[in-house]
């Protein structure tokens, strides 16, 4: 008997010879089963390869090209969003001219770049560090307007400059349904005012003192009547602006004339031109007069 693995007849151990024993008896079996093998193994390799090609083609590739589209169509969505915004108001430098009394006018330039929208807001000027009062301020779509502070008193000395402060500016798309296919054809309907007979006189004295006139007709030719109607008057020597004013005029009804004359008690340079901007909000419905007030 053989004992701890001794070699048995032809030198093979117990355990060799069993091993073989259960080799010859099994053959066929451990054949048919490796050959199994092989075949799953490759079954799931050759799936997994067409499973990729499927998935590449007919799965994710439309999957991810919708993807690369929905990206597109995000820019382009992103892109009309972002033309469809409002630009910034822009703003001239603020013009500062020295009064009588030790005042002072301030007037600023604006501009409103775009076409289907426009503006109110709140406005004040920073004159050397002391604030003027608030004022509010529109300015229609694609047009330009001047803001002003006239007969500022600082309470201290400084230089003579300013800044323009605007605060809690409110943007309005132009509404189709009020102006119809086109806002300047709206607003040229409405704006029907002419000014004539302009002219600057100066070295007239009114009591005591010295001053300048300005001199104009208006006359409203449109069919629209205003229960107030502004314009800023601008002197100018030159293309140099030495004098600014602003007037509210009353009720002001289709075919009415109007003669105005304002006064200025500076002492003003050579008076070459004087321009004259209407300040009128045409989009506030408020400001038109009712036709049984004509």
């Amino acid at each position: 008997m053989p004992v701890n693995g001794a070699s048995i007849g032809g030198g093979f151990t117990e355990g060799e010879l069993k091993f073989a024993s259960f080799w010859v008896r099994n053959k066929p079996t451990i054949r048919k089963a490796v050959r199994i093998a092989f075949i799953i193994v490759n079954v799931g390799l050759w799936g997994y390869v067409l499973w990729g090609i499927l998935d590449a083609y007919a799965i994710s590739y439309p999957r991810e090209s919708r993807i690369t589209a929905d990206i597109a169509q995000d820019q382009v969505t992103m892109d009309a969003l972002e033309s469809n915004r409002p630009q910034n108001v822009r703003a001239a430098n603020v013009l500062v001219l020295t009064g009588t009394d030790g005042r002072y006018d301030m007037a600023v330039d604006v501009e409103n770049p775009n076409a289907q929208w426009w503006a109110e807001f709140t406005y004040r000027f920073n004159f050397s560090g002391e604030q003027t009062s608030m004022r509010n301020g529109f300015i229609l779509p694609g047009s330009k307007t001047v803001l002003t502070e006239l007969g500022f008193r600082p309470k201290g000395r400084g230089g003579a400059t300013a800044q323009l402060v605007v605060d809690g500016i409110r943007w309005h798309r132009v509404d189709p349904a009020q102006v119809g296919a086109s806002y300047k054809d709206y607003e040229l309907e409405r704006s029907n005012v002419a000014f004539e007979n302009v002219t600057y006189q100066g070295g007239l004295i009114v009591g005591t003192k010295e001053v300048g006139r300005t001199s104009f007709d208006m006359k409203n030719r449109g069919s629209f009547g205003f229960w107030s109607y502004d314009v800023v008057v601008r002197l100018y020597r030159g293309s140099t602006i030495v004098g600014v004013n602003r007037i509210s005029l009353g009720k002001f009804v289709p075919n009415q004339e109007r003669h105005i004359e304002i006064d200025w008690f500076e002492k003003l340079p050579s008076v070459t031109r004087t321009e004259i901007i209407p300040v009128i909000n045409y989009l506030d419905q408020a400001i038109f007069l009712p036709t049984e007030q004509f």
